[in-house]
């Protein structure tokens, strides 16, 4: 899944009034069943009149930010840290700090965090289709689990008595393929193919994946 975040600041480079940042932008590879992430953004003065941060702002709730103080002599050091909770979140996720200072008020620095997070579960593709009338061939959709997950697929399902899903495993664990074939394709119809995981035990999740028969209208006398 892939989250576009709109930077409602100003954009700005790495330096700007006093403060010059090691790794304004920095990105990060994280694991299924990784939480979240710690960024951190060090900044030095360069200038010669103290600096001090007047406002440290994320994109979005999901990113809280921390600093020890808010006001840097000439010469010092600082480091802002950023902790981005993932919240069942998959997929490259993007987003920005903005920090304002002293030194600039009315143009904050943006500080650019992306992060990539595998997914649990993959499904590709999460959608087969056939058109009213085709033949009703069987259609293949692949399953994979992250190597480091513990999860496991126990079962798949179809809604629709019309359209018939088998399972089967390539790797023990790991690698699925789903067949999936309707009865005929005279009539439009639709199916949601209910996959059962076993993780997390307490209350194991249920994936999906769909099947549908479309009839193209015709337009036109």
């Amino acid at each position: 899944m892939r989250t576009v975040v709109l930077f409602f600041f100003a954009l700005a480079g790495p330096a700007l009034g006093q403060l010059t940042w090691e790794n304004p932008e920095q990105t990060f590879e994280a694991k299924s069943l990784d939480r979240a992430i710690v960024a951190k953004y060090r900044f030095t003065n360069v200038g010669t009149e103290p600096v001090k941060v007047l406002d440290v702002r994320a994109s979005c709730g999901c990113t809280t930010t921390a600093l020890s103080k808010t006001e840097f002599a000439p010469g010092e050091s600082g480091e802002i840290e950023a902790k981005f909770t993932f919240g069942g979140r998959t997929g490259e996720q993007q987003k920005a700090i903005a920090v304002t200072t002293s030194a600039s008020p009315e143009q904050p620095t943006i500080l650019r965090l992306v992060v990539n997070i595998e997914e649990t579960v993959k499904i590709q593709p999460a959608f087969v289709m056939w058109m009213a009338g085709e033949p009703a061939v069987s259609k293949t959709i692949r399953i994979t689990v992250a190597e480091d997950a513990p999860v496991k697929i126990e079962s798949v399902v179809s809604d629709n008595s019309g359209v018939k899903v088998q399972m089967a495993e390539l790797r023990a664990g790991k690698e699925y393929e789903l067949q999936v074939v309707p009865d005929d394709t005279r009539q439009p119809t639709v199916a949601k193919l209910m996959i059962k995981t076993n993780y997390p035990p307490d209350n194991p999740e249920m994936r999906c994946a769909y099947a549908r028969i479309i009839k193209l209208h015709s337009w036109g006398g």
